[in-house]
């Protein structure tokens, strides 16, 4: 029997027709699945990581990506992916970073720089499958971290992990809001943090720094709804890179190398949690996944690359902070560095406030994108600007706990850093690959091991945030 059709006679990989999700699909029996059906979860979603998602969305269930109805949907460039990345993970935050690095000193907050990029990496990289394969799963639909963990771990985990994404987004938000509302009083000539601000014009600053939260809010937030959002984020972020370039040339020179030798590691474990809350990004992943288009490859050095840069950056802005001597006395009495560099002005005071505002706008622009994916998620609603709706429920909650004033902006990134950040990042990614891997019946020991170990230490971790707040 010569024809190549009988039994163990033709290609031992020729491609295979198999069901999925009502659509014949031909798939390589070398990338099926190494296990008996009957020793798959049924549970999980239908798994298709053998298909290309390029041709899956392009041949099989094409979305339109012209349509105001499908916001942030747009195939956009590796860079512009990864961009978003440090744009999130670079925010008004970094700012911050002196004021809670600077009791232990500059070579600690080093090391727990190091820490956060590699924990936080790791935490993103596991995510990358589940999400694809929910994202692939729901080609017609928005994906949000809700969606993934209530596929892979039930309705319950799902509510939570929304309810901690939901409150991890607006604490962010709120911080960034904030920091506009005294960027926007100091430019206007009012500087509402100085104790020594008359009553009436402290008023009118704070009045003024309200406007400009306000405006800076819905302004945002229309750009994040754009369909060339990429481009406008490269541009925040070119502004950015600029600004601390510029703060690194006119700051250095005030460095006194002693002071950055200087350090206390008991005294810089505080810092931990708000270095991990202003480096984090992984809510941006859904939106990394759309602009790649569901390839693996891209989205994993999109998140390994965007990240780095951020993690570099904040290491050269601590020490031009924490090892400038005029500053050495105002740090060590608990004051805010990056507010007093601000006040004084001149070229660091403008090369600070650059790096601000264009922080400011890209993080507020990636949670932006976050959050109303995951509005349109939860409560199905089309992402579109034109849906009042969906933009009320994105933009005004952080808006409102803002107005409170300048003060959030401290208070919002600790709490964020030390509760939800490590249950969300910490905690849940490992559950929800635990589950992917067990079903498949690819739980190895070692994977076992890493995740136990990542979940637990993330628990703990958010206990002992949890008791210091």
């Amino acid at each position: 029997d010569g024809d190549g059709d009988g039994d163990g006679d033709g290609d031992p990989d020729a491609p295979v027709p198999e069901m999925v999700g009502g659509k014949e699909f031909l798939i390589p029996a070398s990338e099926t699945l190494g296990v008996s059906i009957d020793d798959v979860d049924q549970t999980l979603p239908a798994t298709r990581s053998s298909v290309e998602s390029e041709k899956f969305l392009e041949n099989i269930s094409p979305i339109s990506a012209s349509g105001d109805d499908v916001a942030h949907g747009s195939k956009a460039e590796e860079w512009e992916a990864a961009l978003i990345i440090t744009g999130t993970a670079v925010g008004g935050g970094s700012l911050a970073l002196p004021y809670f690095c600077a009791a232990g000193g500059f070579f600690p907050a080093l090391l727990f720089l190091g820490i956060a990029y590699a924990l936080l990496l790791g935490s993103a990289l596991v995510l990358v499958e589940p999400t694809i394969r929910v994202w692939e799963d729901n080609p017609q639909a928005a994906v949000s971290m809700h969606s993934v963990v209530e596929t892979y771990l039930g309705k319950s985990w799902g509510l939570a992990a929304g309810i901690t994404f939901w409150v991890l987004i607006n604490c962010t938000l709120v911080s960034q809001l904030a920091k506009c509302s005294e960027l926007a009083s100091l430019f206007a000539g009012f500087d509402v943090a100085s104790k020594g601000t008359a009553v009436a014009s402290a008023a009118a600053g704070v009045w003024v720094g309200r406007l400009g939260a306000v405006a800076s809010a819905f302004a945002i937030a229309f750009a994040a709804f754009d369909p060339n959002v990429g481009k406008i984020n490269a541009g925040a972020t070119a502004g950015l890179f600029l600004g601390f370039f510029t703060a690194l040339v006119f700051g250095f020179g005030g460095v006194d190398p002693k002071l950055l030798l200087a350090s206390n590691l008991v005294a810089a474990a505080p810092a931990l949690p708000a270095i991990a809350q202003t480096m984090t990004y992984a809510e941006a992943i859904p939106t990394v996944v759309d602009m790649c288009r569901g390839s693996r490859v891209k989205v994993c050095r999109v998140l390994a690359l965007g990240s780095l840069g951020p993690a570099l950056m904040y290491a050269l802005w601590l020490a031009v902070t924490l090892g400038r001597a005029s500053l050495a006395d105002f740090a060590a009495g608990g004051g805010d560095l990056a507010a007093k560099i601000l006040a004084e002005g001149g070229p660091l005071g403008y090369a600070t406030a650059a790096i601000a505002s264009c922080a400011s706008v890209s993080t507020l622009i990636g949670c932006y994108l976050a959050l109303s994916r995951f509005h349109a998620d939860t409560f199905k609603l089309n992402l579109s600007r034109r849906n009042l709706k969906l933009v009320s429920l994105t933009v005004l909650p952080s808006l409102l706990v803002s107005m409170k004033g300048p003060e959030m902006y401290h208070l919002m990134i600790k709490f964020a850093g030390t509760v939800p950040v490590a249950f969300l990042w910490g905690v849940m990614p490992p559950l929800v690959y635990w589950k992917q891997l067990k079903g498949e019946g690819k739980l190895t020991v070692r994977w076992a091991v890493y995740l136990a170990a990542g979940t637990l230490g993330s628990a703990v971790a958010m206990a002992i945030g949890a008791r210091s707040m």
